[in-house]
């Protein structure tokens, strides 16, 4: 096994107090799923900490000995779970680690049954997050809401911006239940439901509707509606559902 010492620094001002290794990886699986289990072997070993910034994809690659393809897709994995994120223009950085349960099952995170997992999820957790945002928004979460509506409007339905002022509206509507929990809940899945939509092609008939929905549970809970608040928001996801279903 040959090992290389990792100098990187690893974020914007703090290099790691102790060297840090990457290795050759062994072929004994698909090549992405043997990257993915590196890079969490990583950070469960501690030799990735939340907040440290990954070398640059040319050096992981090189020194786990492996193509820029293979890599590119077992780091989409990751970001999907919200386990790294990408700045622009600073890097890739380790964000959090509470959903490494889920990363050790490579299998979780392909195939055909993400996207029906993610609404199956999203039809759980959301309709509680009306319901209760509906009883506990303040002024400030209200102003949050508006603005990921007023981006959803101004995209004039280009469908990566409509996208990301979807996820957005839904977001400060987890914020506005002042649950840190249900928060949390919704941000684990956050990444996922945006791949959801990446991988789905919206119409503007359908980033149309989708804002009209977000019009009305933004009028319930201003309105403090929590009982319509969480039928509308169990409608709004019956619909993204079924438009998945048939794509």
């Amino acid at each position: 096994m040959v090992c290389y010492n990792l100098t990187s620094q690893m974020s914007d001002d703090v290099t790691l107090a102790t060297p840090e290794y990457l290795r050759l990886i062994p072929r004994t699986k698909s090549i992405p799923e043997l990257i993915f289990n590196e890079m969490v072997r990583l950070v469960t070993e501690g030799l990735l900490k939340p907040g440290d910034r990954l070398p640059s994809e040319s050096e992981l690659a090189e020194r786990f000995g492996v193509g820029r393809s293979s890599l590119r897709e077992a780091m989409r994995a990751l970001q999907l779970l919200g386990i790294v994120e990408v700045i622009q223009g600073k890097g890739t950085f380790l964000r959090q680690t509470y959903m490494l349960p889920l990363a050790t099952d490579w299998a979780r995170l392909s195939g055909m049954g993400l996207i029906s997992q993610v609404m199956e999820a999203r039809q759980i957790i959301e309709v509680a997050i009306a319901q209760l945002a509906a009883e506990r928004a303040t002024e400030e979460d209200i102003i949050a809401m508006r603005a990921a509506i007023r981006q959803a409007e101004e995209a004039h339905g280009d469908p990566v911006i409509c996208g990301e002022a979807s996820v957005n509206f839904h977001q400060a509507l987890a914020e506005a239940t002042h649950n840190e929990v249900l928060a949390l809940m919704y941000k684990t899945v956050r990444d996922l439901y945006l791949e959801t939509a990446r991988q789905t092609q919206i119409t503007p008939a359908n980033a149309e509707e989708r804002l009209h929905d977000h019009r009305r549970i933004l009028e319930c809970v201003e309105q403090q509606n929590p009982e319509l608040a969480s039928r509308l928001m169990a409608e709004h996801i019956e619909k993204g559902r079924q438009f998945l279903a048939i794509r």
